[in-house]
């Protein structure tokens, strides 16, 4: 298993993004221009320029990218306090927190294909809603359910 927070699946191809120059960011707006589905890709590779916005992955990544993504749900209380908005408002919030977990959250993007397995669904069938979020409980399910 890779180092968590290093590789990726590419939402279009399906294939391993093993380097975090190779991925890149994309997202749509609805007609009411909130954001929506944001997907990993392979830069350039897989762009089919079908989303007006993206950005490069590493701009997610870490403290700063932690930040970044946060800016997509409030504008802060500094910006609050100056009369701000938000630029973004999330219209797939579902999308999103899978979104920011796949960037944040390591081995998340490990188990995340894992979570419709029904034998992983009977093992957490009692579980609240953090546990199976948890780095070791993902870590874990990555390795259970290779």
């Amino acid at each position: 298993m890779a180092k968590p927070l290093t590789a990726w699946t590419c939402d279009v191809c399906q294939e391993l993004i093993e380097q975090v120059n190779q991925g890149y960011v994309v997202w749509s707006e609805d007609e009411n221009l909130k954001v929506r589905r944001f997907l990993i890709i392979h830069q350039s590779r897989c762009d089919r320029g079908d989303h007006p916005r993206s950005e490069a992955l590493v701009e997610f990544l870490g403290d700063k990218g932690l930040a970044y993504t946060l800016s997509f749900l409030s504008a802060g209380p500094v910006q609050s306090a100056l009369g701000g908005a938000p630029q973004c408002e999330i219209s797939d919030f579902d999308g999103f927190v899978d979104f920011l977990r796949r960037v944040q959250t390591p081995y998340y993007e490990e188990a995340r294909r894992h979570f419709r397995d029904p034998d992983l669904l009977d093992d957490f069938a009692d579980a609240n809603e953090v546990l199976p979020y948890l780095p070791d409980e993902l870590q874990r399910i990555a390795a259970k359910y290779k």
